[in-house]
């Protein structure tokens, strides 16, 4: 065999190999995010009652409460204007805590629906959620507002939360 035709062979080979790898593959990414984000923007009216972002100067800590279990998602979020909380699949409620600075808390309880979202048959089901209601506790917290009820994998902004001044 001269060594052209042993280049060729090799050549051939390797191209055989990685068309028939190539073919294993399924085509879905299963690897994508399967958690869908509760967006929540934080908000302040002016004295002219005027709505502003508001940017927490001050550190903050974030708490999800599931099952009776605190689970501290952002500790100490300084200097942002919004954050993105995962919500449970099993419960209807959540329930986050904000401990601010000063050791004083605030709590959101966010009742949604639950709705079950097919992907594929590799990658299986996510769950994408529908608001119902916001109530809360009002250390800092003057209102909330659910601008978007379906929760699912865009960007868009579900909640205004809107602070005392």
């Amino acid at each position: 065999m001269t060594s052209n035709t042993a280049k060729i062979l090799t050549a051939t080979l390797l191209t055989a190999c990685a068309l028939f790898l190539g073919a294993c593959d399924s085509g879905y990414e299963c690897g994508i995010n399967k958690t869908s984000y509760n967006r929540i923007k934080f908000y302040n009216i002016d004295s002219n009652n005027i709505e502003n972002e508001y940017k927490f100067p001050d550190v903050l800590t974030i708490s999800l409460l599931v099952n009776g279990k605190d689970s501290i998602v952002v500790n100490h979020l300084s200097n942002a204007s919004d954050l993105q909380l995962p919500m449970s699949y099993t419960q209807e409620c959540d329930t986050v805590v904000f401990c601010y600075e000063n050791n004083a808390t605030d709590t959101l309880y966010i009742k949604h629906e639950n709705i079950p979202y097919f992907i594929s048959m590799e990658c299986g089901l996510a769950m994408y959620h529908r608001l119902q209601s916001v109530t809360h506790t009002n250390a800092f917290i003057d209102s909330v507002a659910i601008i978007n009820d379906y929760v699912n994998f865009d960007n868009n902004e579900n909640i205004k939360l809107y602070l005392v001044q």
